[in-house]
């Protein structure tokens, strides 16, 4: 029996012992172990036994893999298979990038610490924690030269840790710790600290559609960073004078976007081509329904932005009220049938008006500044809404939020201001709705001939 007989020989053995009871068949032992209700103090020693076993089987089948995808790199199949890398063949195979960027990695350290290699070949170590191990080690190369001598203490040093982020947090220390004292005479000599060549960020999108970032920057940048999020994370009263609801790192990540869209607003930034959209937005186009009476599968389809995927119709109404725009418009195939033209729905001179009208963010109690804030359409565009003073209002990025995602309402009223309606209290569903006035023209008092 050769190697691949006897691995598919061994995944065929533990896919019956899980295999459920089914007809007139008992189903596999574990299986039943599992589907069964645990016998307090009796089944702990085989329970704890299977759990440290099947770990162990885990381990070596996922460092196996990451052996099998680095021979199969070395050998060119991912070329064969006209695919760019050994990661899109783990892809193909139904790995999350997530994983198969993880495998790939390992197979390419595994060659460079033989200890830690032995180990993960003894079913003794995850794949995770070998990928901590080698990132780490990687992180600390980038800022102390390593001989292998060193290599292997320093892998040794890392895998004594618990968790891959004890292992991260290890391999800052260490790195702190074995940098050398800095030769004041040496005009080209740079603190790790202020080393902008270290600089590294990531981004990547969960399985949820949101996206996580990672940052490590020089200090330099990082205070810049600091100074610009300093006045932006600043908690803001809600209309009713109660504090601000937020939590500090959601206030911090609000101010981060604010940045982002001040940044996307500027006309100097640098261009794609000579277009400076904000976002590409992709609509599915409506076709005439089937025979059958059901929508085509182009119907059926949502929107999505051209980074980061699917979206909600509440959140292509919030792109759509104050972005620079490409909208795309595709087929059931994705393939392009018109392309909009990129436009500014409120115009230079409207925008104007309405940063001399609302002062800010006419949410009432908010108050932003108008270099915070959104232009939102009162009446949709998408609904036959128009692009006028009369139709507009000035919003900061989280109460322009909360207007598309709660039951609050703004209109202009007779006046040409604007107004906001409060959602419906559910436990009193006839009490009326108040109207509350935009934040630069708050009264004392709610008469209507204070307005």
């Amino acid at each position: 029996m050769n190697l691949t007989e006897a691995v598919k020989e061994f995944a065929d053995r533990l896919s019956d012992e899980l295999s459920p009871a089914m007809g007139g068949e008992s189903g596999g032992s574990l299986a039943r172990l599992i589907d069964s209700v645990a016998r307090a103090g009796v089944d702990d020693r085989e329970l704890l036994v299977l759990m440290a076993e099947l770990t162990r089987l885990l381990n070596l089948t996922t460092t196996a893999l990451a052996g099998v995808s680095e021979a199969a790199a070395r050998s060119g199949l991912p070329t064969r298979k006209r695919v760019r890398s050994v990661v899109d063949l783990l892809k193909g195979l139904g790995h999350s990038p997530a994983a198969a960027h993880r495998l790939a990695r390992v197979g390419g350290v595994a060659a460079t610490l033989p200890s830690l290699s032995r180990q993960a070949r003894a079913g003794g170590v995850s794949v995770e924690h070998v990928d901590a191990v080698g990132r780490g080690i990687a992180f600390v190369e980038k800022r102390i030269p390593l001989d292998s001598a060193a290599r292997e203490d320093l892998a040794r040093r890392l895998t004594v840790q618990e968790t891959p982020a004890d292992v991260a947090r290890r391999a800052r220390e260490l790195a702190l710790e074995w940098a050398p004292e800095l030769d004041e005479s040496d005009p080209d000599s740079v603190p790790v600290a202020e080393n902008s060549e270290l600089n590294e960020m990531s981004l990547a999108v969960g399985a949820d559609g949101r996206i996580s970032a990672t940052l490590d920057v020089d200090v330099l940048t990082g205070e810049e960073l600091s100074a610009a999020l300093d006045r932006l994370c600043r908690p803001v009263p809600l209309p009713d004078g109660s504090p601000d609801p937020r939590a500090v790192g959601r206030r911090r990540a609000d101010a981060f976007g604010q940045i982002v869209r001040s940044f996307l607003s500027g006309r100097d930034r640098p261009s794609s081509g000579g277009v400076l959209p904000h976002v590409t937005l992709v609509v599915p186009s409506r076709t005439e329904e089937r025979v059958t009476g059901r929508r085509s599968e182009a119907e059926q389809r949502v929107s999505s932005l051209g980074y980061t995927g699917p979206v909600s119709s509440a959140t292509v109404g919030l792109v759509l009220c104050d972005a620079a725009v490409r909208r795309i418009v595709v087929d059931g195939e994705s393939v392009p049938l018109d392309v909009g033209r990129e436009q500014r729905l409120v115009t230079a001179g409207i925008r104007r008006a309405l940063e001399v009208r609302d002062r800010g963010c006419a949410f009432p109690g908010c108050g932003r500044p108008v270099g915070w804030t959104d232009a939102h359409h009162c009446i949709p565009w998408s609904q036959g809404g128009e692009t006028s003073l009369d139709n507009s209002v000035l919003l900061c990025r989280m109460h322009h939020t909360l207007i598309h995602q709660s039951g609050w309402e703004v209109f202009i009223g007779h006046d040409r201001y604007p107004w906001f309606r409060e959602p419906a209290d559910t436990d009193q569903p006839h009490r009326p709705r108040r109207e509350l006035r935009s934040n630069a023209r708050r009264t004392l008092t709610s008469a209507p001939a204070a307005a």
